[in-house]
């Protein structure tokens, strides 16, 4: 059953249909939530009050993709939490299985020792960006949206969400070039050549 149709079946109480909801995106919805926020607790609260507000929203619903609508609520209690002077917490490993559904382990300590610090340095770089970009890139990048998606979400143009997504990749970028011994430089690769 698509979206669609538990939508109208959600509209007209079904709670049934709500759950199904809540099964396809709360993995996603949390995993955008904590990557924002930083702290799964405040991650979950945010999800979860996403989804109350939802249910209780949801005969308001008419032509707008739940999933977008639904990211956009649980966006909007993200800039909240930062509203109110929350600050962020320390984004989460993906070994440490707090991020669901990402990351795999791999046998040699080395090469697990290294995706570790790659992994830190990218959150890093993730982290120092501006709310909007890293919601931006989140959605994107992480979990998985279409632009279009994204700017249903976000409340803004095509273009600026793909403008976001740009100067976030290129900060980014410009923040993991500074540990060649991680992330080389694809130009230097062209060189060695």
């Amino acid at each position: 059953m698509d979206d669609r149709d538990l939508v109208g079946r959600a509209r007209r109480g079904d709670p049934e249909a709500f759950t199904q909801l809540m099964m396809q995106y709360q993995v996603p919805l949390y995993n955008m939530a904590l990557r924002m926020v930083g702290r799964p607790d405040d991650a979950a609260d945010i999800a979860q009050e996403a989804f109350t507000r939802a249910w209780v929203k949801i005969r308001t619903l008419r032509d707008a993709p739940f999933k977008s609508w639904l990211f956009q609520i649980a966006a909007n209690l993200c800039y909240d939490h930062f509203r109110r002077g929350r600050r962020y917490g320390e984004m989460p490993d993906e070994e440490s299985n707090k991020v669901i559904g990402l990351g795999i382990l791999t046998p040699d300590p080395q090469e697990r020792a290294e995706a570790s610090e790659r992994n830190r340095l990218v959150r890093a770089s993730i982290e120092a960006l501006d709310h909007d970009m890293r919601l931006a890139i989140i959605l994107r990048d992480v979990n998985g949206m279409a632009y279009d998606e994204i700017a249903g979400v976000l409340g803004v143009p095509l273009g600026t969400v793909k403008s976001r997504i740009a100067r976030a990749r290129a900060q980014v970028q410009e923040h993991l070039q500074r540990y060649p011994d991680f992330f080389p430089s694809t130009r230097e690769d062209a060189h060695a050549e």
